[in-house]
């Protein structure tokens, strides 16, 4: 008996453990750290950290001129996540070497989303 019990406590307590996590992402603002798999030049950096100021929801835009990285913020909806960054970039002939992107939380916390090939 005290077996079933020490489970169902624990299962709630991850429960509420997801749903706290899940509250806290909504209405919360993304950061996205992009690293391109070629040179590029100054003038297309800047084409690059403007082409997404435009973006009804991007906050911050920032291609890095002597690394080649590419820093956002953003406000995450139906048509600006994560895969709206990557998606642009491969478009547009830059091929993506990794990808970071985590979201800042009403409580300040940053909450790691995915991360792919970064180190």
């Amino acid at each position: 008996m005290v077996k079933i019990l020490s489970i169902t406590l624990a299962f709630f307590a991850l429960q509420f453990t997801a749903f706290s996590q899940q509250s806290d992402l909504e209405d919360s603002e993304r950061y996205i750290k992009i690293i391109i798999d070629s040179e590029i030049t100054q003038e297309a950096q800047s084409e690059i950290s403007q082409a997404f100021k435009q973006i009804p929801g991007v906050r911050t835009s920032r291609m890095d001129n002597s690394t080649g990285i590419y820093l956002g913020i953003y406000a995450p909806n139906e048509n600006l996540l994560d895969q709206t960054f990557l998606n642009w970039f491969e478009n547009h002939g830059y091929p993506v070497k990794c990808y970071y992107d985590a979201a800042y939380t009403n409580g300040g916390k940053m909450i790691e989303l995915s991360k792919n090939n970064c180190r």
